[in-house]
């Protein structure tokens, strides 16, 4: 599933390069960033027989690592504007769950229970905590020009996002704000910063999660053909 969705990905970068009519610069670029992933909110409910159970939590995660490539095209019609197809990896590592709970009767409450447990407890209860983030997205930019080396440029994104132990994968949408400095008319680095944003995703537990949102600072390596 991970290689099909790689392989469409450079398929589609691959057409988008072949094109005589929009292609100008091709490019391709490693990145590393330090991502800052927000608290998020989850939920589960059953009921059977007038009984009825609910818990929630606060999950709060560890700041990550993410490594990620993107291949395809500069000035495009001899404009700022620039286009391509990015692949992102990283590992949600949950630290810990501030969570609550109660079983009631026909709305009578008979049992509530609050407190903290750590990832290390969930693990050792033999549950299987998915970390895995792939994410893979359309990204499209643009360059502002100011006639120096130095060029800074916006962008937005639209992709899904491929989470360990969910139950599908989500519209991922992001922002991108950066700079980059072209050292040669061909290799360049710089450096960016980025929000993501992931519809809310429901893990194979029946947890139901809020919207993911997730911050990232970091730099690139790019190379131009």
């Amino acid at each position: 599933m991970k290689m099909t969705k790689l392989l469409s990905a450079a398929a589609i970068a691959a057409l988008i390069i072949s094109s005589p009519a929009i292609a100008q610069e091709p490019y391709v670029e490693g990145q590393i960033s330090h991502m800052m992933i927000d608290d998020n909110d989850g939920s589960i409910s059953a009921s059977a027989g007038g009984f009825s159970a609910a818990a929630t939590g606060v999950f709060h995660y560890d700041d990550a690592t993410a490594f990620g490539v993107e291949v395809g095209l500069a000035s495009i019609g001899g404009t700022g504007f620039r286009a391509g197809v990015s692949y992102t990896m990283f590992d949600a590592e949950l630290e810990a769950v501030d969570g609550s709970g109660a079983v009631s009767y026909n709305g009578t409450v008979l049992l509530a229970a609050a407190g903290r447990v750590t990832a290390d407890q969930i693990r050792n209860a033999g549950v299987e905590i998915g970390e895995k983030v792939r994410a893979y997205s359309i990204n499209g930019y643009y360059d502002v020009d100011l006639g120096s080396a130095f060029k800074p440029y916006l962008g937005l994104g639209i992709g899904i996002a491929d989470i360990e132990n969910m139950e599908d994968n989500e519209l991922l949408l992001s922002g991108f704000a950066g700079v980059n400095y072209a050292f040669t008319e061909n290799f360049y680095a710089g450096l960016r910063a980025s929000i993501h944003n992931v519809a809310g995703p429901t893990d194979k537990f029946g947890i139901k999660y809020d919207d993911f949102r997730t911050y990232a600072v970091g730099a690139v390596i790019g190379y131009k053909f």
